[in-house]
């Protein structure tokens, strides 16, 4: 995401649909965690306490959506990693609940700088403050830091020695198409859409989608969603809707998925 002097203190991706309340909640609960005199360690295992209820909904979510696909062969796609924190609990469910299954891969397409490839059908009607280049950028250094982070958590893992997450830094219309060109073996179980806009949403659909087994778990981040049209635009313009039902959790308004 790339920040703004209010986001970088309310760290949300839909500002016009929270209230004053809602934003502050976020720096507060920050100055919270700053100024506990817990120690570190102990208030990272202690995480709830410095997280809205939206952020443990959002993880619920995922959760639910990985279980969906635990039976299925295959590897977790995800389109759009961000910051990772979605990249992180796939690894982490995976690890508890599947721990020898070395096969199910993890992989991470992101520009890693921000929206590159913004089209019409994103900016003509889409309401979002991050509709322009560079938005949803973090940092500079942000693919070595979730590189880092990976490694650090394999020593934590089951079969360490096998690589589980792999991330694909670049423009997605062209990463996607060669990484499924190089990686014959590539079916998918589970494919998380979170590009948020039209074009690299679209590439995924087309290339990834055919590798996604039946029984597999195809979800959405921003589908009827008018500050982000363009994800939308793309499913409507690649799948048949009236061939597959799209379900959402009660306590999650954005996650959407269905079962192919």
């Amino acid at each position: 995401m790339f920040m703004t002097e209010e986001n970088q203190i309310t760290g949300l991706s839909h500002e016009s649909k929270h209230t004053d309340e809602e934003k502050n909640l976020v720096g507060n609960l920050s100055k919270a965690f700053n100024s506990s005199t817990l120690p570190l360690p102990l208030k990272l295992q202690n995480f709830a306490r410095h997280v809205r209820r939206q952020d443990v909904a959002r993880m619920i979510a995922k959760y639910e959506i990985f279980k969906l696909s635990l039976p299925v062969n295959g590897s977790i796609v995800e389109c759009g990693v961000f910051a990772g924190g979605g990249l992180m609990s796939w690894l982490h469910f995976s690890s508890i609940l599947e721990p020898y299954n070395h096969t199910r891969k993890i992989v991470g397409f992101d520009t890693f700088s921000g929206f590159t490839a913004l089209d019409s059908k994103d900016c003509d009607h889409g309401s979002s403050e991050h509709l322009h280049e560079g938005g949803f950028k973090t940092n500079d250094s942000i693919v070595d830091e979730i590189q880092h982070l990976v490694s650090l958590h394999d020593k934590n893992r089951p079969l360490r020695h096998i690589p589980k997450v792999e991330l694909v830094p670049g423009d997605a219309c062209k990463t996607i198409p060669s990484y499924v060109e190089s990686h014959p073996h590539l079916l998918i179980s589970l494919l998380y859409l979170d590009f948020d806009i039209y074009q690299p949403t679209k590439t995924a659909l087309e290339k990834l989608y055919p590798r996604v087994v039946k029984g597999g778990i195809i979800a959405f981040d921003e589908l009827n969603c008018p500050e982000f049209p363009g994800e939308t635009t793309a499913l409507l313009e690649t799948l048949d809707l009236t061939q597959v039902k799209l379900c959402r959790f009660p306590f999650d308004p954005y996650i959407s998925y269905f079962v192919k």
